[in-house]
């Protein structure tokens, strides 16, 4: 019940976020069902290719035209879909995690191991994401689960410091103190004061997380360090023939570009619109104020003047 009451205020007070919801939910439908929905199917594990179709526009034949191979393009996105939506949940997942993990020990011990994990946070956001991953990935090698592990080290470490301040102010609170008066562990405060109270900003960083890991996929890929090549991804197309044949068959690069687009600006919607329903404190803008509320109240105070002068 409370989860539909959460879809239902979310359709009443940000509808750009539930329609971004929507398009997310879609997103993952297509990545299931992608055997169905797809014109030519895979056939152990590879689309076929047909060079004398290289590199055609769209038609009735490929609505979305022929890729350097042949394949058809609408084929491959849909395929696409898949790599994208399992790399993008599984590193937002275990992103997460980690962030929740680091900050809240972090935030509840205190002391010296605080201090200690904190300056080693500090040493390691000194050094530039983007080379960290890529000395890992050439340590792993190339691959789906190397991407996985390499993208969600980095984010969960540097995410950790935003939970970890929501998560000190939690365990400052009367309640959590009160709960370690009482003799409750650490691990106790952790899992049924702090973690409970910080969900909204978990949330909003899960959403945000989805965004950037799927453009740190399309940087990879541009770098050489992507899935393997017969594996269908939008950021390799768009990397690799995407920006060769920009001119001479713009649809190659149109097709993932508009699909990462609509993917990152989704999960970026989605994320502010749950941290505004979960937690007005968080609300950006006007707040809990809408211009509505702010026209009757400038009404009411233009009224009251009016009969003052009156008077």
């Amino acid at each position: 019940m409370e989860t539909l009451d959460f879809f239902h205020t979310l359709w009443k007070t940000k509808k750009i976020a539930f329609i971004s919801m929507v398009v997310l939910v879609l997103f993952v439908l297509i990545a299931i069902f992608a055997d169905l929905l797809a014109p030519q199917k895979m056939v152990n594990g590879i689309l076929e290719s047909n060079l004398i179709d290289s590199c055609q526009g769209p038609s009735l034949k490929h609505p979305l035209g022929t890729e350097a191979m042949g394949i058809d393009l609408l084929s491959y996105m849909i395929y696409g879909a898949r790599t994208s939506v399992i790399l993008g949940i599984s590193c937002t997942i275990i992103a997460t995690v980690i962030s929740v993990v680091i900050g809240v020990t972090s935030a509840v011990i205190g002391g010296k191991f605080d201090l200690l994990l904190q300056r080693f946070i500090d040493a390691w956001q000194c050094i530039p994401g983007m080379l960290i991953m890529l000395i890992l990935m050439t340590i792993l090698g190339s691959g789906m689960i190397q991407m996985i592990i390499v993208m969600s080290i980095p984010t969960g470490i540097g995410g950790s410091r935003m939970i970890r301040s929501a998560a000190i102010s939690v365990k400052d609170s009367g309640y959590c103190g009160m709960s370690r008066m009482l003799g409750g562990k650490n691990v106790w405060r952790m899992i049924h004061h702090v973690v409970p109270n910080i969900m909204p900003l978990v949330l909003m960083n899960l959403a945000n997380t989805l965004g950037g890991t799927i453009m740190m996929e399309s940087t990879l890929n541009f770098l050489g360090f992507g899935v393997n090549v017969n594996t269908p991804s939008w950021a390799y197309l768009l990397t690799s023939q995407g920006r060769s044949k920009m001119y001479t068959a713009p649809w190659i690069g149109l097709a993932p570009g508009i699909a990462i687009t609509i993917m990152v600006f989704a999960a970026a919607m989605f994320g502010d619109g749950v941290r505004d329903v979960l937690d007005p404190r968080l609300k950006g803008g006007m707040g809990s104020f809408s211009r509505k509320k702010i026209r009757k109240i400038s009404e009411k105070y233009m009224a009251k003047r009016a009969s003052r002068e009156a008077v």
